[in-house]
């Protein structure tokens, strides 16, 4: 049977690479967008000339009830969920002390409530197929290490590690695997995050989209049952 498949941000960057990894692999996939109409569009468009078929949601994800909706909705015309991948992450610069309330809440909801609102709707649905669960981190957050040019959004990113790890622990018994994939630096431009040199990195280069894939196909696949609460760190070493 079709396997079911939602990406949270998955008609951008990374989201859509995610999604179409999910499409090579079988899924009907389901990418939900906040905004940006014109680019989901263009992955839908793009993945469809390919011989794939990607169907695109616009839905607020920290909006609990909008957000819960659409996943609802999406799991009870499939009659299955299968696989819940959350891509999308706010991120920003700057110092701590030069953030400001309003910047801190942001980036909790960009990268923590939209992730918590996407779970909740769709654990009763992941729970029968005994589903997957992927959350996305950057390189270093699970390390609790110090990071000068982006502390806000790495705290943010440790919490979500954290909050993974224990929803691993908590869905264990139904079955459903929790894991993050910490991503380093890819072949997209960074946003909002310092850049670095994919010379600099052990490996010499930047991780691409073959790479994603591959760990989304074992992470979503039947090798992977029994892994749950890891950080797989698609990084090329960037902390050895």
């Amino acid at each position: 049977m079709e396997r079911t498949a939602i990406v949270i941000g998955g008609t951008r960057r990374v989201g859509r690479w995610v999604s179409e990894a999910l499409c090579i692999q079988g899924a009907e996939v389901h990418g939900i967008y906040r905004s940006d109409e014109a680019a989901a569009l263009s992955c839908r468009e793009g993945l469809g000339s390919a011989g794939y078929k990607l169907d695109v949601h616009q839905a607020d994800a920290t909006d609990p009830k909008e957000l819960g909706e659409v996943i609802e909705s999406i799991a009870v015309k499939a009659g299955r969920l299968d696989v819940l991948v959350n891509c999308a992450g706010a991120a920003a610069m700057g110092p701590i002390m030069k953030t400001s309330p309003d910047d801190l809440e942001a980036i909790w909801r960009g990268n923590m409530l939209i992730v918590h609102n996407a779970v909740t709707a769709a654990v009763p649905y992941l729970r029968p197929s005994q589903g997957r669960i992927i959350n996305f981190l950057s390189v270093g957050a699970d390390t609790l290490r110090a990071f000068r040019q982006v502390p806000v959004y790495a705290a943010a990113k440790a919490m979500l590690a954290s909050y993974s790890r224990s929803l691993a622990r908590e869905l264990a018994p139904s079955q459903v695997t929790v894991n993050c994939l910490a991503l380093g630096i890819s072949e997209l431009q960074a946003e909002n995050v310092p850049v670095t040199e994919p010379e600099s990195l052990p490996t010499g280069r930047a991780v691409n989209q073959e790479d994603v894939a591959a760990a989304i196909w074992y992470l979503t696949g039947p090798a992977s049952a029994q892994v749950t609460g890891t950080v797989i760190n698609l990084s090329g070493g960037w902390a050895l």
